[in-house]
């Protein structure tokens, strides 16, 4: 059965954000905090992807959320139509089933007319591989910057 995407949260439904909290459960428990961070943002009214352009997705299975990934306009670039792939987890029974592509080809498609650009940090080299696959393009010399995608018109 293939995943659901749809939104996730709306800056008035908090509780939708503890829906996350299994997904966020396995994350931890693999050494990886990046749902943890998307939590305690939300709930703090740091990020709530809900500036234009923004987003969170989520992909959904058998009433299950097993992936989730989000897009910010890139808070490292001072540039307005520089967009962001944040907080990208795919649930590990999932995993090499198409999820994370589906989740992110969601996301570019959502940047025509709103962001020139997408890019990312990963220190992982699968994840490298994995956005290579998808047209993102490795870039050096950038503290906050592994990987670029050019938005096509």
């Amino acid at each position: 059965m293939k995943p659901q995407l749809q939104p996730l949260l709306h800056p008035d439904q908090l509780d939708l954000l503890d829906l996350l909290d299994l997904l966020a459960e396995e994350a931890r428990s693999q050494g990886h905090r990046m749902l943890d961070r998307l939590q305690q943002e939300w709930r703090e009214g740091t990020n709530r992807f809900d500036r234009e352009g923004e987003c969170v997705l989520i992909a959904v299975r058998e009433d299950r959320i097993v992936g989730v990934c989000g897009l910010n306009r890139d808070p490292y670039c001072s540039l307005k139509d520089i967009g962001r792939v944040r907080r990208l987890y795919v649930a590990s029974g999932v995993r090499r089933r198409g999820v994370g592509r589906l989740l992110v080809e969601a996301i570019q498609q959502r940047c025509p007319g709103v962001f020139q650009q997408l890019r990312l940090r990963t220190n992982s080299s699968a994840a490298s591989a994995f956005y290579q696959a998808l047209g993102f393009r490795p870039v050096e010399d950038e503290p906050d910057c592994t990987h670029v995608w050019t938005v096509s018109a």
